[in-house]
């Protein structure tokens, strides 16, 4: 039987970080009957594209059917890294796999270079991040892992279970890979950040619209949204979780949008959280089914992740799933009770690559599938796409990567529930 997740008399369920940031929201205009470039999507990659178009003078609008920057953007866990959801020997074994680990790389620095770009604090914190091996046999391929960072000039080194438990108050795991080149952030402080530049650019911002509709036409596109057409030479999709299938069918068949779930503790004692994460470190397991855990950037709470089911759930049992597994693998917070939890959707491909480019057939332009692990990445894209649009010779190595679609029973929700259960003898393998 589930643990029930003890509440704080304030608890809500709102994502703990718009507790100390109010995300910038402009207020509604007559949409312009033309403008050079419409983004639909107000997340990282959107706000980032916008940015790079305005600032270099051409006419943008962003559109979302929400807030802007109130979706993954400003509820994921704020852990920045190179790579994606696949490890580095994959990467590697790629065709340009270097490449395209280098620009992974290059989008993980140029994170950590925004708060001086724009002037912005973001509680940007680079301490590392600890994979947490589940299985004997994940903790083997680990160790030669440690060695593929090594060989290109990467800090990462392996940790047996004694060594783990120095890294992390818990000891459950069979060993760890410790990677130096990662970090924490205030994601809806990057959010909002991100929207105050692209707004002081010249940039239009546009929550509570949503684009029902993209047509071709001789002349660029035209935009059906639920405020009237709008007229455009470009249009960039880029919607990541939120993407539906209707709008854009080719895009919509190459993404799974899976929902991601988070809890926050109420203030912990500072002994307690150091014995939880000593080294402020950012923690994930290495299961199909992954959780995802560090302190919040003050080191007062313990914020606790992880995809809690792949058919569609509620924040309320994902809670609970969330304090349960929380509470075994730190068996010395059971009774902290938590104080917010909430959720959002991330996209994941077949390839379990991002992917950015230009669709062949209809020319729209897109960045997304970022397979939970696209803070880095979904900013990168945004900044890449814009200097496409202004006509600047930015490449991209994931630009030249084909994309395969989510098979179709994927999207049938019964036989997701079913592809759970097997991720979760594939875990119990150390598959």
């Amino acid at each position: 039987m589930a643990l029930v997740a003890p509440l704080t008399p304030d608890y809500e369920a709102r994502p703990y970080w718009w507790d100390e940031v109010d995300l910038p929201q402009a207020a509604p205009v007559p949409l312009p009957g033309t403008v050079d470039v419409a983004v639909v999507g107000g997340g990282y990659t959107g706000l980032a594209a916008a940015w790079e178009i305005s600032r270099a003078g051409r006419d943008v609008i962003v559109l979302d059917r929400d807030d802007i920057g109130a979706g993954a953007s400003s509820r994921n866990g704020g852990m920045v890294h190179p790579g994606g959801k696949r490890d580095l020997s994959e990467f590697l074994a790629e065709p340009s796999g270097r490449q395209l680990w280098d620009e992974t790389v290059a989008a993980f620095e140029g994170v950590g270079a925004l708060g001086t770009e724009l002037g912005i604090g973001f509680d940007w914190q680079r301490r590392g991040h600890v994979e947490l091996a589940h299985h004997p046999r994940v903790a083997r391929h680990q160790q030669a892992l440690a060695a593929t960072y090594s060989s290109i000039g990467e800090e990462a080194r392996f940790l047996d279970a004694s060594d783990v438990r120095g890294e992390i108050g818990s000891g459950r795991f069979f060993g760890g890979l410790l990677v130096e080149r990662s970090a924490g952030v205030h994601p809806a402080k990057l959010a909002a950040g991100l929207v105050r530049a692209a707004t002081a650019s010249g940039a239009v911002l546009q929550g509570a619209t949503t684009v029902l509709g993209v047509d071709r036409r001789s002349q660029g596109y035209e935009l059906e949204t639920s405020r009237g057409a709008l007229r455009c030479s470009e249009v960039v999709v880029a919607t990541n979780g939120t993407t539906d299938r209707r709008l854009v069918p080719w895009l919509g068949r190459r993404v799974l949008r899976i929902g991601s779930y988070m809890i926050a503790t109420e203030p912990v004692d500072p002994d307690l959280a150091t014995s939880v994460n000593p080294h402020g470190r950012m923690f994930f397991d290495t299961k199909n089914l992954l959780h995802y855990w560090r302190l919040s950037p003050d080191g007062r709470r313990i914020l606790f992740g992880g995809r809690t089911s792949l058919s569609p759930t509620t924040v309320e049992r994902s809670r609970d799933l969330l304090y349960g597994a929380m509470v075994k693998v730190h068996p010395q917070l059971e009774g902290v009770r938590v104080g917010r939890a909430w959720g959002g959707q991330v996209a994941l491909t077949a390839d379990r690559f991002p992917h950015v480019g230009r669709h062949r057939d209809s020319g729209i332009v897109y960045a997304m599938g970022y397979c939970g692990s696209g803070v880095a990445l979904s900013i990168h894209f945004g900044r890449v796409v814009g200097r496409w649009l202004c006509g600047l010779d930015d490449q991209s190595a994931f630009a030249a990567r084909s994309w395969p679609p989510v098979p179709w029973p994927a999207h049938v929700p019964w036989l997701l529930a079913g592809a759970g259960v097997g991720f979760k003898v594939r875990d119990a393998l150390g598959r």
